[in-house]
């Protein structure tokens, strides 16, 4: 992906190919001025267990269209984010391109992936 974003289209950001699980879901442009509305903080007063909440501002077609958007994020959440991460290379973690087995929970590649009744990616051995 280009630093200036060239390559997503703002009207429709879903990435062509990938994430087909997510098909259904709302999918948001940010531009570089609301990148810098991402915050990433404690809940409440960040004690030990404290919620985390995830917090960014999508585009809209206007200024007052702009829609906040505000993900609640349990330390059993966090944990998962971490464990899925902590041992990837930066191209990695931006790639997408490998989702979680519909059937046994592990990491299946897409391109080796297969659908299974209800269009979710599974193993083939699965």
């Amino acid at each position: 992906m280009s630093d200036d974003g060239d390559d997503v289209d703002p009207t429709n950001p879903r990435p062509k190919g990938h994430y087909g699980r997510f098909r259904d879901s709302p999918w948001y442009y940010v531009n570089d001025e609301l990148a810098q509305t991402f915050i990433l903080g404690p809940a409440t007063d960040a004690e030990p267990g404290d919620d985390w909440i995830l917090s960014f501002t999508g585009e809209g077609a206007t200024e007052t269209d702009r829609e906040r958007v505000c993900v609640r994020l349990t330390p059993r959440a966090l944990h998962e984010l971490y464990i899925e991460t902590k041992d990837l290379s930066p191209d990695a973690r931006q790639a997408g391109h490998t989702a979680e087995c519909d059937l046994c929970g592990e990491s299946v590649p897409l391109e080796k992936a297969v659908p299974n009744k209800r269009e979710e990616p599974v193993h083939k051995r699965c």
